[in-house]
């Protein structure tokens, strides 16, 4: 009997130990990530003002035409679920939707270096200012990608074809180029594979097949 009581004692102790160091390495692993994470937005924060991703994606060219025309204004993501109601089903608790709380956490909900990426149309006219003036375009939405959306609405209701947008699926390298003016190595190292991602959001629509002609 004594012996099975040492033998559970140890046992008891033993798991106390490992559970600690497992508890212990959660916490080091946490703070390494966190360590990483403030470094990199020290070097934001330090580095040169970032493009605009609509205007790095097209060009400088490309968008002064467009947005000095005055053609082209952003509506919000309200006016999209109107049409694209199973797409928004498709893609629930997407990250894009919550990009802006990641900023009011940390405090940088007003910095324009973080604002680029975690908003929608942000540096562009009838893009988003602030939170409190325009919070119909926090986050990252549909506009976030393809660009101001009133044009394509204007086409959906003349029952036009549908397109309009300055960063449409019908130009995939143009729409790939727009991801990778934010989810670059420094902040997202894990996104490796676009191809991958397109076609999670290509399929998140039943009728994806049908739009984006495969």
């Amino acid at each position: 009997i004594g012996f099975d009581k040492r033998m559970n004692t140890r046992y008891v102790v033993m798991s106390f130990v490992f559970s600690t160091l497992r508890v212990m390495g959660l916490v080091l692993l946490a703070a390494v990530v966190l360590h990483a994470k403030d470094e990199r937005i020290a070097k934001e924060l330090t580095s040169p003002m970032a493009e605009i991703p609509l205007k790095k994606t097209l060009g400088e060219q490309l968008f002064n035409e467009a947005i000095n025309s005055g053609d082209y204004r952003y509506v919000g993501n309200t006016k999209c679920r109107l049409c694209h109601r199973k797409f928004f089903l498709g893609r629930k608790k997407d990250p894009h939707d919550f990009a802006m709380n990641n900023l009011l956490a940390s405090g940088h909900e007003e910095n324009p270096r973080c604002l680029l990426c975690h908003s929608t149309g942000f540096g562009v006219e009838t893009g988003f200012v602030s939170i409190e003036s325009t919070p119909r375009l926090s986050n990252v939405q549909c506009e976030g990608c393809h660009g101001p959306g009133n044009v394509h609405i204007k086409l959906i209701k003349q029952k036009k074809k549908a397109g309009g947008f300055l960063v449409g699926t019908d130009r995939p390298k143009r729409l790939k180029r727009m991801c990778q003016s934010c989810h670059t190595k420094r902040w997202d190292r894990a996104y490796h594979d676009l191809d991958k991602a397109y076609e999670k959001y290509r399929n998140a629509d039943p009728n994806s097949k049908r739009r984006y002609g495969k």
